[in-house]
Parts: structure tokens; sequence; C-alpha cells
């Protein structure tokens, strides 16, 4: 029962220890890498456990220090070997192309780094975890270029040779320099043990064994000393012979003075003008520049002075203390527009463009119907167009009506229609073919003639007016009757009415179109010639008035009281008159005294 205990004890000691196979401290950090196959949560776990996180390499300073640290690693000790790193890509994450780290996220927070290492394209994935690990070949060059320490994405369940660790503090103690034989082991607050840190973390302990009959100083604590400033909590020197400063300068680096004035009294060490005793109060180092805080944010002390550092994303100031965002836009990182924020930046498009799956594509802007009739999508914008008859107004947007009458399209009258125009022309003239040109029209006459019918029973003559009428053609001068008496008695006695009456004439129309200019000619020969037609017939008429006045009055004669007329044509009452007389062919018979009939 009492062996089962020791094992169970022994078992639970080994498993809290987990002790690092190396370990890197700097000023503000140590690392540690540890040879235990873990899956990527696991892992985590533990660093966690410890008060760390699984390790960074946010830049190449980072970067060297893993190096430094797998680098270290005892000859044989797995010659190729799969590290966990703190970097991720949550599930419900897609891969980013575009960005250092592809969309993926540090452990320990923080926005987007600049820096990566990788070996391949990560998987491109939205839904997959997928954590990354870095390679350390122990039989390949230490040089990231010679494929070593390259970032490798992989499945977070499986497990990977070991993992590393960060472990940050606010201070460091500088490593014992011990005066005399003997040896200094280091016990961190992450349970690391070793005796050649340069840097202790604050909070670490020291074991002093001292050899050669020197005292020893047992256990000593990194502690802050004074705000910002860390040392042991014990005063060297540790293992100096009991001689004091007679004996190798009683340790001291520069200067040794004895407090009791004899050899075998106490002693001090002290440091030259410009220099400062070390933590262990034996070495002595350059005047510690930063001690003052002159950084806004990280002071580097150097045999020069100080340097101030800034974060990712920053940049010093032109003061050299403080710290100013660093514009990466300037970098031009992004396809269109850049957007620089506070230690970082965004991409975005221009107007017209969308960021779609880190890429910027032309949005069609005509879905939302943004014209008034007609609109055409163009790379980056749009056009708004109109219909015939319209044109764009005010923004670009909106259609109006064009006022085509503006321009005089027609010959004649012009009005105005929504989208277009409408051509007339005046009394007298008709509208061409084309649309807008007017044509003459020809002018006709139709005489209404009163006829002279005789009665052959009665023995008396009638007054009938015929439903045709006789078309005096202004060009001939000579009339034509048509037939309207249904019993072949009647003549044309006079015309006494007269109905004028436009038609179109198809030949001007012609003329119209082949000679525009030739249209007002055409219109005053019309005039003329109608003038001259209405002027013959009142001289014919006027003619017959005055033969008939001189006419001497016969009662025992019925043909006294007529007389002849020549007339074109052959006409019913010519017909049945030539039986009679063939000498008279070319006459009819007119009444010829008013008061007779």
């Amino acid at each position: 029962m009492l062996l089962l205990v020791v094992q169970s004890l022994l078992s639970a000691v080994t498993a809290r220890l987990s002790l690092p196979s190396d370990t890197v401290c700097v000023s503000n950090a140590c690392y540690t890498a540890h040879l235990d196959r873990k899956p990527f949560h696991q892992a985590l776990e533990r660093c966690k456990a410890n008060g760390g996180n699984l390790a960074t390499a946010k830049d190449t300073g980072e970067a060297l220090l893993i190096h430094k640290l797998l680098s270290g690693f005892p000859a044989g000790q797995r010659p190729k070997s799969k590290f966990w790193l703190g970097l991720q890509l949550p599930p419900r994450h897609c891969y980013q192309q575009h960005k250092p780290l592809r969309g993926f996220g540090w452990t320990s927070g923080g926005e987007e780094t600049t820096y990566s290492n990788w070996a391949r394209e990560p998987q491109s994935t939205c839904t997959a975890h997928r954590c990354v690990h870095i390679v350390s070949n122990t039989r390949s060059s230490s040089s990231p270029d010679g494929g070593n320490y390259k970032w490798h994405d992989g499945v977070c369940s499986h497990a990977a040779d070991g993992y590393l660790c960060k472990f940050s503090f606010k201070g460091m103690c500088t490593q014992i320099v011990l005066s005399g034989p003997g040896s200094v082991t280091y016990t961190t607050p992450f349970d690391a043990e070793s005796s050649s840190l340069d840097l202790v973390p604050f909070g670490s302990f020291a074991v002093v064994s001292c050899a050669g009959g020197s005292p020893a100083a047992g256990y000593v604590l990194c502690m802050e000393r004074v705000p910002g400033r860390y040392g042991w909590s014990a005063d060297g020197p540790f293992c100096a012979p009991p001689s004091g400063c007679d004996l190798d300068n009683g340790g001291c680096a520069q200067l040794c003075v004895s407090a009791g004035g004899g050899g075998g009294g106490g002693y001090r060490c002290q440091c030259n003008a410009g220099y400062q005793l070390g933590a262990d109060q034996r070495s002595c180092e350059l005047r510690d520049h930063c001690q003052d805080h002159p950084c806004e944010y990280r002071c580097v002390s150097n045999s020069l002075g100080f340097e101030c550092l800034c974060p990712v994303g920053y940049q010093p100031a032109e003061n050299g203390s403080k710290c100013e965002d660093a514009d990466e836009c300037a970098q031009r990182p992004c396809a269109q527009v850049c957007i620089n924020t506070p230690g970082s930046f965004r991409c975005d498009c221009t107007q017209g463009y969308a960021l779609i799956d880190s890429q910027c594509r032309d949005l069609d802007e005509c879905t939302g119907h943004p014209c008034d009739q007609s609109c055409h999508n163009t790379d980056g914008s749009y056009m708004c167009l109109c219909r015939a008859g319209y044109r764009l107004q005010g923004t670009g947007h909106s259609c109006v009506d064009i006022d085509e009458c503006t321009t005089r399209p027609c010959q004649g009258t012009c009005s105005n229609t929504e989208g277009s125009f409408q051509c007339s022309c005046s009394q007298g003239y008709a509208l061409g073919e084309d649309g807008v040109s007017c044509i003459p029209m020809r002018v006709t006459t139709s005489l209404t003639s009163t006829v002279q019918r005789w009665d052959t029973t009665a023995g008396v003559w009638g007054l009938t007016t015929p439903g045709a009428l006789v078309d005096h053609a202004t060009d001939s001068g000579t009339p034509s009757a048509s037939s309207g008496d249904p019993t072949g008695m009647g003549v044309a006695a006079e015309s006494t009415a007269a109905d004028w009456t436009a038609v179109p004439s198809p030949t001007a129309a012609k003329a119209s179109e082949e000679h525009g200019s030739a249209n007002l000619s055409w219109v005053l020969m019309g005039a003329l010639g109608s003038v001259a037609a209405l002027l013959l017939v009142l001289c014919v008429v006027g003619f017959i008035l005055c033969l008939r006045n001189r006419s001497p009055k016969k009662s025992s004669n019925a043909g006294d009281y007529y007389s002849w007329v020549q007339a074109a044509g052959q006409s019913p009452f010519r017909a049945s008159y030539v039986k009679c007389n063939r000498s008279s062919d070319n006459y009819m018979e007119i009444e010829a005294s008013q008061t007779e009939v």
C-alpha cells in the first residue's frame, strides 16, 4: 500500500513539473520549448496553467528568439520536430489570402500583425479549425531561408512533437556572478530550472553554493528593489574569499574598498564614473539611461545612451521618445482604397464597387432603377438614357420632352407633341408624303347650267336643271356639256351658278417634291387661269344679252325668238334636230327672249 502511494506521488510531481527542454529570456519575457506530444488545445492549457500562453512570432525579433531556442537542443534529440505556435484559425473564420496572417489570429490576442513565415499557403476554409506549428530540423540550416522554422497549418486535434510557451514579466534580474568557486541554480515561476540564464525573470529564486571554504549565500530572490529596477534580495559578493580586497581585488570588477581598514575586514565594490554597480554588487555596467523612463513605450539602454521602441503599427515621433501611428497605407497594401487606423489599416473600395471575398467588384446600380426612362450599367458607375424626342435634364436622371418646333422642321405649321411633333398646311395646300412639306392643290370650277326642254306634246318650252355639270378647264376656253337631259330635247342655255372645288393634283405633288422652288409659280398660274376662265364666261353672257336686246320682235315666225350658239361635242338636242336641218350640226338653241319664256 505504501508503495502505491509513493508511486502516485512521484507521478503527480512529474506531471506538475513538465520541465522545458530549453529556456531563453529577454528584457520582458521568457520563451520555453517543451518536448511533450500534445494536441493544440492541451498544449495551450499547459502554457496557461503556468501563467503563460503559446509562443508568438509577431516580428523578426521574436522569430530569431524562437530560432535560438530551438537551435539549442542537445544533439541527437529528435532531429526533426513539430512545435505548436499560438496561431490558429477558429471555426467559422475564413482564410484570407490578402492578409499576412491569412485570417489566423494569435491566442494571446492583439491586433493583426504584419510578419509571417509561411512554408506554403494554408488551407482555404471557413469551417475547419486549423492550427499552426513550426518545424525544427537540426539537420538543415538554421536560417529561415534554408527551409527551417517555417510555419505550417494542420489539424488541431493531432498531436505535435512539442509546443512553445511564452511568459511575460515586468522586469528581469541579471545573472549572479560569483567571486569565488561555486555554482548557482535558478528556478523560474514557470518551473524552469537552469544555471545558464543571462536574465532571470522577476519572482525567480537562486540557490548559491560555494566551494573552497567560502560561506554559502543560500537562497536569494529576484525582486523590485526600487520602482522600475530589479535586483537580488541579498547583496554580493557571493562566494568571496575571506581575505577581502587583498585577494583578486575582492572579486570586484573595478574598485574594491575595504570597510574595516584591515586585510580581514569587510569590503565593498565600486565602479568608475559612467558605470554603475551590477545587481551582483561586484560587476560594473554602463549606466542605465532608461532608469528615468525617457520613452513612452519601451526603452533599450546601450553604450551611446538609449533607444525608444514602439509597438507594431507605430513608429517613433520626431522627438524620439513618443510613439505615433505608422501609415501602413503608404505601402499600398490595398487594391483600391486603404484606410489607415491607429496601429493598423483596413481596405475599402471606391464608389460603385463593393468588397466581396477581399476583392472590389462592380455594383449594378441599375437594379435600383435610378433613371427616369432607361439605365445602362458601366464599370464602377451607370448612365441614364432617354428615348427619341426626349433629353436629360438636371442631375442627369430625369427626361423631358424636346420641342422640335423650335428648329422649324415644317414647311407649314408645326405643333409639338409628347416625344415628337406634327406638321399641318394652310388652306389650298396638302401635306406631302414626307410629313413636313406642303403641296399646292389643282383648282376646278363646276358650273350648274340651266337647260331648256321642249315639250313636244304641249308645244311649249320649259326650264330644267340637269344633274350633270359643265367642267370648264382654265386652259381650254371651249365648254363641254355632259349628258343630263333624259328626253334629248334639253339644251344648255346659260351659266347661272358656279361651284369651286379644290382637288389635290398628283402631278403637282410630284413636281413639288422634285422642284420645291417652283411651288409658288404653279399657284400663280392656277390663279391666273381661273380668272381668265371667269372673264371668258362673263364675256359670253354679255354678248348674248346684247344680241337679244337688238333683235326685232316678230309675231308670225317662232324662229325669230331664238338664236344659235355653237356648242362643242354631241348633245341629245343636236341629235334630234339634225333630222330636220343638217346645216345646224354645230348649234344649239338658246332662249332669246326672257319675256317670251
